[in-house]
């Protein structure tokens, strides 16, 4: 069924789990139908499938490894309190940071999944204390450049994509590709699976001057549909790209080509772009303030992180624009409903942002030629 990828070492598949966990699972996440009710899995997303099966594999792993993996045991059986401790003291001997606390909220997740009639809050309790507890492997505060920096860069390179001569047309169209890819990033956050699946007349719908995106609940993590307005500025940019380069991009035959029909992102091979490539292209063309690239998915804490700090008037804005599926993971602020209005408020905030710093930056000019 959701079988654990192979990158993730120490880990059972499903397929290797002990029946009884195996069938717990299967029942877990089987869909409701007409006659039926669906298992207590069956509303999270694939994504989050996934990664719970693959907490429990790692732990199955580590059971497995010390000898204490009965086959024929009931899965309700399997982690005790005093099993636990011993499992925390080999993840802390392993790993560090929230790594530790999302292994432990696996579990627990997992185990309310395969043994619903048992009380697994003394898990949850755990992992809330090592949430609380936690510093953070990496300050993400330290790696964040203003949401606004990201959104210059890629203006910039649209307009180099558009004048420069020394570039050959295809080379032209993915630097216009790359800078768009970090516009559009910066007021619409979109999870990388979102963003890469992305299709133009599904998700991009043309509303006369303006372009909405539009996402199905059924395909977000958090199940909220995401509705958003470009700006009129991202609109036309992005119809440039549709009308001109994406064309160019389209029309590749590169060693990985695969046909990409109406996928909006497309490589250089001529192919929908990758997940992996949405985070090689990101952080090739923007960089932290020490220096390390910048990941997509740091775009949403840039994103979140500029808004709270420099238009502090706009915070709940935020879990609409994450499309968080509650307001607490937008830390606490409150969730805007219509999240078409919330993304217009967002874009007229960092439209705002970006034009400050323009003025900034040619005022700090006009002071150095003065001197």
């Amino acid at each position: 069924m959701y079988e654990v990828s192979r990158t993730w070492s120490k880990c059972l598949p499903i397929r290797l789990w002990p029946p009884a966990d195996r069938a717990a699972w299967e029942a877990a996440v089987r869909p409701s139908n007409p006659f039926e009710s669906g298992g207590i899995a069956s509303r999270w997303s694939a994504a989050t499938q996934r990664k719970t099966a693959a907490g429990y594999g790692r732990y199955l792993y580590w059971l497995r490894e010390r000898g204490e993996l009965d086959e024929t045991a009931d899965p309700a059986t399997r982690i005790t309190r005093e099993r636990l401790a011993a499992y925390l003291d080999e993840l802390r001997r392993t790993n560090r940071g929230h790594t530790i606390q999302t292994r432990i909220q696996e579990l627990g997740d997992a185990m309310q999944a395969v043994a619903p009639n048992s009380d697994w809050r003394f898990i949850k309790r755990a992992a809330g204390r090592l949430r609380a507890n936690t510093i953070p492997a990496r300050d993400k505060r330290g790696r964040l450049p203003r949401i606004v920096d990201p959104i210059a860069q890629g203006y910039r390179m649209m307009d180099e994509a558009e004048t420069a001569g020394t570039l050959s047309e295809l080379g032209r169209a993915a630097l216009y590709r790359d800078g768009l890819l970090l516009v559009f990033l910066a007021y619409h956050p979109l999870r990388l699976r979102n963003l890469a699946s992305l299709r133009i007349g599904q998700h991009l719908l043309v509303q006369e001057d303006r372009i909405i995106l539009k996402v199905e609940a059924s395909e977000t993590k958090a199940r909220k549909c995401i509705e958003q307005e470009l700006s009129l500025r991202l609109s036309l940019a992005m119809r440039r790209y549709s009308n001109r380069y994406r064309k160019v991009l389209l029309r590749a035959r590169g060693r990985w080509h695969a046909p990409a029909a109406d996928m909006l992102w497309v490589s250089r091979d001529g192919s929908p772009c990758s997940e992996q490539t949405f985070r090689n292209l990101v952080g090739k063309h923007s960089v932290g303030p020490n220096g390390q690239p910048v990941s997509p998915h740091l775009l949403r804490s840039m994103a979140a992180t500029s808004v709270s700090i420099e238009a502090p008037e706009s915070v709940d804005l935020i879990p609409a624009i994450l499309t968080h599926g509650s307001h607490r993971t937008g830390e606490r602020y409150y969730n805007l409903a219509n999240s078409l209005d919330a993304s217009r408020a967002f874009s007229g905030a960092l439209d705002a942002l970006r034009k400050e710093l323009s003025a900034a930056l040619h005022q700090s000019a006009e002071e150095d030629r003065r001197r």
